[in-house]
């Protein structure tokens, strides 16, 4: 279980094709703040999708005609010039994302299973992460994906803090269970919408009976 992923995540992403990965992120694509970029073509090197190159006048752009807001080069800025621009586009994402995970199960028998292990702070598609937030939980499982990651969810907030990780460089305590740790480690994201659409369409319930094993 990484960032906010879970089962949701694994079906909407993972079953996405090339073509419904670009409409799942298109809401949420980088910027690049010119006057923070020096050229150094590090984001180039990393984009799988040839959709950023810099100029010649040393300034990193995108295409987003084929960018696919993956966030990749995001996570390998060491400049603090490839950022997200949020302004409610994680509700967007997150609501797209429950919408294919639907599509990927409708009529299909289906048993889910999430690992909540090494609960890392970002997205596992960038290519190096940080301390995790919680220390691992164990192993979770459901027919209903919905319920399962709510589950999760709930797990990993009752949870305490791993010293070291992100939410805890400006906070004195430690534990900090019962906190929310995603809306910690990222203020500006509500991970629980995608959860609420994904309820509503009738993919599953959040409600949940949790039975320790």
């Amino acid at each position: 279980m990484t960032g906010f992923g879970g089962a949701l995540k694994n079906l909407g992403m993972g079953c996405a094709s090339v073509g419904g990965k670009l409409f799942l992120h298109s809401g949420s694509s980088p910027k690049i703040y010119e006057e923070n970029c020096t050229g150094c073509r590090i984001c180039e090197k990393f984009c799988n999708y040839d959709a950023i190159h810099v100029g010649k006048d040393k300034i990193a752009r995108i295409d987003y005609e084929k960018c696919t807001g993956c966030g990749q080069c995001i996570a390998v800025c060491q400049y603090d010039s490839a950022r997200v621009v949020w302004q409610g586009s994680s509700e967007i994402v997150n609501k797209r994302n429950a919408e294919y995970a639907f599509a990927s199960v409708k009529d299909k028998p289906a048993f889910h299973i999430n690992f909540i292990i090494d609960v890392s702070p970002d997205c596992d598609c960038w290519g190096f992460n940080d301390v995790p937030l919680v220390p691992d939980i164990g192993i979770a499982a459901s027919f209903d994906p919905v319920a399962l990651d709510q589950a999760c969810a709930d797990l990993v907030t009752a949870a305490p803090a791993l010293p070291g990780s992100r939410i805890c460089d400006h906070n004195k305590d430690h534990g900090m269970e019962g906190k929310d740790k995603f809306k910690m480690a990222h203020p500006d994201t509500f991970w629980q919408s995608g959860l609420e659409h994904a309820e509503k369409i009738g993919l599953g319930s959040r409600k949940y009976e949790l039975i320790e094993v």
